[in-house]
């Protein structure tokens, strides 16, 4: 697996097929995926077709939604990174989301204060953006201990009302430290 980050207890590793299994039974799960694209599970194609994106998309830009492991003992708890919006851009937007699983236990934050640093740092990316429904108040608090600011509500991406969020460097939280920089 090649290492894309590591924190003390995760790693964002480059997406792959190895991870196909982890994920469909990840994705596939309803209440794992009511707050991601159209609150829908996804199929087996569906979840190879999103690795095989993010394969590429690591491959050509150094950016992806990279497999989140647990170190220690490799459990894969999800998918964390950055990419252009809608995989489109212009801005470049960051994203999270573990198996069920593993919700409540501080992942989600450790995973995008993870993948800020890398994209801050290592990627040079100068403005993050992120997206999240209103009512997923969990991810909302995540992105706010990371240091996004909340900037308000649009129908702009992916088809859905959704809270908008941006930071730069400058509105790191004081503690953190980007890798690279």
């Amino acid at each position: 697996m090649e290492l894309v980050a590591r924190s003390e207890r995760l790693s964002l590793v480059a997406p792959s097929m190895e991870h196909l299994d982890a994920l469909c039974a990840m994705w596939s799960d309803a209440e794992t995926m009511r707050y991601v694209g159209k609150g829908l599970a996804w199929t087996r194609e569906e979840v190879a077709a999103r690795i095989e994106r993010a394969m590429k998309s690591h491959a050509e830009r150094g950016m992806a939604f990279w497999t989140i492991v647990r170190n220690g003992d490799g459990v894969v708890l999800g998918q964390g990174g950055v990419v252009p919006i809608e995989f489109d851009g212009p801005e470049i937007e960051l994203g999270y989301r573990l198996g069920r699983a593993h919700w409540g236990r501080g992942y989600a934050t450790e995973a995008a204060g993870l993948t800020r640093d890398h994209a801050f740092g290592a990627l040079g990316v100068g403005r993050l953006v992120a997206v999240t429904y209103p009512e997923n108040v969990a991810s909302r608090r995540v992105l706010a201990k990371v240091g996004f600011r909340e900037t308000g509500e649009s129908d702009k991406y992916y088809g859905v009302h959704a809270i908008t969020f941006e930071m730069t460097p400058a509105d790191l939280p004081e503690r953190a430290g980007v890798a690279g920089a």
